[in-house]
């Protein structure tokens, strides 16, 4: 039986392995092959909220656009954007000035993305209402609240075709599994500033752990006495009346400094030492593990102790930035709080030799995954919606820097082409390499949940191409201006196209137009929403006025089902007039401005202007 599977995926048939038909089965096959609808109706999955997997039941506009590709060599379809993927605007994003609320963020900011690095917010909405939201609960402890479209890039152990980016809704089916899902941790945040410190991180550090709140004395047991006393230039030692083995040591000009950085009697951690670079982070945490801090032999687990739990909330910010993942425990002994944070890392956290010796930790996936816990529905609040400009769209929430972030009829019919096509050969093109393989996901899960008599053998099956035994493949990958150049493709397909730069629209077309227009039947499929005016309001427009061969598909927000007048009105009380036109009429490529037209104040559509239409000069 694993020789009948591809690379033992029992979901995959292998190539070369022949399996008997029945009568029937034959039937079926040569309807699918000849009937795409009823193809995709029948054999095609989807993930549905409340039902989990079930068949794809396209609506009306859907087939109009399966029937519009199936028909025509060139198709340009305008879609409407989705509604927007938003977060409580009181969550935390990390910006490189630290925290701010979402709530006053804008276009043009810096925040971070899981990668570590700095991402620009290319779009945000206004404060929506009425939205439904949950209560997003991760295994350390933190919660985010989401709305219920809010998409997350989402994996399992026992998902074959690896990460889903997927709305909170979506994700809730998946916690009644005995494998919960889970997003990767973040990367080490890359922080740009330089600065000259007072003092030493390291010494912050431990003063901050072992310190005298009210003055430069550190408290350190007498074993220690000889690392520390080369570490720093100690003034005095003082033996401790209460413990002969505890020793009370003066650092040279140390409390002159804690008052200058406004330290004394107010123990926290300073922003630029908080937000400084990875060494300065790390020697500060291990001045701080070296003190309140301690490792398990058997396993290499750390502890952290503190009483102050803003104190604690700090120190989970300071290990979030360093990509380790942490967990805040409580206990009240005597009526008091104590607070310990756990965390597992491969990096060094100490500095005293006696502890240093023992963290033996070995790197484990467990160690960068965030587990969903559960997802409550909450009652509503404001949310917003953000996009930002990195490969992943992803970007950082919460003071423990969370990652968190339509294709499928396309995905439906592309895969009917390489099931029955011998040599096909398709391009998936789209503005960032991740959303192009996030769209060949989608084939790749409708392939394998297909009956093994309906597919073809699987030769290759990676991130960015598949290839069958039929020799069809897809590959997918960005838009530039080589994507295609050279290669020979049946169907190109341009995902979310207004958003590729200008520059870049022109390269491609011109590196790959001779390729397409060289044959009879190739395609070019175009889908995205309006995006200013670039080549893709070009060509929109040109094929209104028959000056090229696109056949246009438009898909209204009306003709999705569930939205209708009552869910306009809603919309626009929650965005405005002005953003409903151009997120969901699609009319951003007519872009409405506001002019003085016969000294009278009018809004009109910059393809208006253009043409001279009731506008005067």
């Amino acid at each position: 039986m694993a020789r009948e599977n591809y690379l033992g995926n029992k979901n995959l048939k292998a190539a070369n392995v022949r399996l008997p038909w029945t009568d029937e089965q034959e039937d079926e096959y040569a309807r699918c092959s000849d009937d795409i609808l009823y193809f995709i109706k029948t054999y095609c999955k989807i993930v549905h909220v409340d039902h989990g997997l079930i068949n794809f039941n396209l609506w009306g506009f859907q087939e109009e656009m399966i029937l519009k590709f199936e028909d025509n060599r060139f198709v340009i379809c305008k879609m409407p954007r989705q509604v927007g993927k938003a977060l409580d605007i009181e969550t935390d994003i990390l910006t490189p000035f630290g925290f701010q609320k979402l709530r006053n963020l804008k276009v043009g900011d810096s925040i971070y993305g899981p990668d570590g690095k700095e991402t620009k917010i290319v779009f945000i909405t206004d404060e929506m209402n009425n939205r439904k939201c949950y209560e997003v609960k991760f295994s350390n402890g933190d919660t985010i609240i989401a709305d219920a479209e809010h998409l997350w890039d989402v994996d399992c152990v026992n998902w074959r075709t690896g990460t889903k980016t997927i709305t909170t809704e979506e994700i809730i089916p998946y916690l009644h599994k005995s494998n919960r899902p889970y997003i990767n941790f973040t990367k080490t945040v890359e922080f740009n500033r330089k600065n000259d410190y007072i003092i030493d991180p390291y010494t912050l550090g431990v003063w901050l752990g072992a310190g005298t709140s009210s003055d430069g004395t550190i408290t350190c047991h007498k074993d220690d006495f000889e690392y520390y006393k080369n570490k720093f230039k100690v003034k005095s030692v003082l033996a401790d009346k209460r413990n002969s083995n505890v020793l009370r040591i003066r650092v040279e000009d140390l409390r002159s400094d804690l008052s200058k950085q406004n330290l004394l009697k107010n123990k926290h951690i300073p922003k630029e030492y908080l937000f400084g670079s990875k060494e300065v982070r790390l020697e500060l945490l291990r001045g701080l593990m070296d003190t309140d801090g301690s490792v398990r032999k058997q396993n290499g687990g750390c502890e952290f102790y503190q009483r102050n739990e803003d104190f604690i909330d700090e120190f989970r910010t300071l290990l979030s930035s360093l990509g380790i993942k942490s967990t805040k425990l409580s206990k009240i002994i005597n009526d008091v709080t104590y607070y310990t944070v756990n965390f597992t890392t491969i990096e060094r956290v100490f500095n005293l030799p006696r502890k240093s010796s023992i963290q033996n930790c070995k790197d484990h996936p467990k160690n960068s995954r965030l587990y969903i816990e559960s997802i409550e529905e909450v009652e509503t609040r404001p949310v917003r919606c953000l996009q930002v400009d990195n490969e992943s769209h992803l970007f950082l929430a919460g003071k423990t820097l969370i990652p968190t972030h339509n294709t499928t009829t396309v995905a439906a019919y592309l895969l009917h082409k390489i099931l029955f096509n011998e040599y096909f050969k398709i391009a998936i093109l789209a503005n960032k390499d991740s959303q192009a393989r996030e769209i060949l996901g989608r084939i790749k899960m409708m392939f394998e949940y297909l009956p093994k008599w309906l597919q073809q053998g699987v030769i290759r099956w990676n991130e960015g191409d598949i290839e069958l035994e039929n020799e069809s493949r897809i590959i997918a990958t960005s838009t530039t201006g080589s994507s295609a150049r050279g290669q020979t493709y049946n169907i190109v397909y341009l995902d979310e196209f207004a958003f590729v730069e200008n520059n870049l629209q022109e390269k491609f077309f011109t590196s790959v137009y001779p390729v397409i227009s060289s044959g009879k039947t190739t395609k070019v499929l175009i889908t995205s929403t309006p995006n200013g005016m670039n080549l893709f309001y070009k060509i929109w427009t040109d094929s209104e006025e028959n000056r090229n061969r696109y056949v246009r598909c438009e898909v209204h927000w009306s003709m999705i089902p569930g939205r209708d007048e009552e869910w306009k009105e809603e919309t626009i009380a929650n965005t405005s007039e002005r953003q409903f036109s151009q997120e969901f009429e699609c009319v951003d490529g007519d872009t409405i401005v506001e002019l003085q037209i016969n000294g009278e104040s009018k809004e009109v559509k910059i393809k208006d202007i253009i043409n001279n239409k009731n506008t005067t000069s």
